[in-house]
């Protein structure tokens, strides 16, 4: 039987990119069970968490994973902060939980080969450790309007989709941590 990992996400880019990227992190196919989080993730997360219980064929999933960005934030005061929120409450299943160094446009800014690829045009490299610019998503957007492409939530999960793992780990010392609570059962 195929698993289930359940993501608590902040939006929509993040559905369709995180979603992809569980995929590229593991050798068997998963079925991963999504809720956007509109808002502050913080005050929400632990509800959609118990939704998690009775997901698919009224069983609960076998993993949930909660990721957010940073924005800013220091990404180890966050997971913990995190993790000190669900403290007290059981859940039949693992929770990881994974801050993304400043947003998760740092990720697909990693793989410029991926970006020309949805782009279909070269677009310059970006020279400095993604995780260093401080604006990664309207960095993201300008690539993409030189080509004359829109930023969408489709257009992420396309990045998403050709990014080169090997490449992200490398220019994304923290995509280590998703990778390992993707893989972490």
């Amino acid at each position: 039987m195929m698993r289930t990992f359940g993501l608590v996400v902040e939006g929509q880019y993040d559905e369709a990119v995180l979603t992809e990227l569980v995929q590229k992190c593991i050798a068997d196919p998963v079925e991963v069970a999504t809720r956007v989080c509109s808002g502050s993730i913080m005050n929400k997360f632990p509800g959609f968490l118990e939704a998690f219980r009775r997901v698919k064929q009224g069983t609960h999933v076998d993993k949930a994973l909660v990721i957010r960005d940073a924005n800013g934030g220091d990404p180890e005061e966050l997971v913990s902060r995190m993790r000190d929120k669900i403290a007290n409450r059981n859940y039949p299943f693992p929770v990881k939980c994974v801050v993304i160094v400043r947003e998760l446009e740092t990720w697909l800014l990693a793989d410029d080969r991926a970006i020309s690829q949805v782009a279909s045009r070269a677009v310059p490299p970006v020279n400095e450790s993604p995780e260093d610019i401080p604006a990664p998503k309207e960095r993201l957007t300008r690539l993409l309007a030189q080509a004359r492409v829109p930023y969408t939530s489709e257009v992420a999960r396309s990045i998403a989709a050709a990014v080169d793992i090997d490449r992200l780990r490398y220019r994304c010392s923290r995509f280590g941590r998703f990778e390992e609570a993707v893989r972490d059962c």
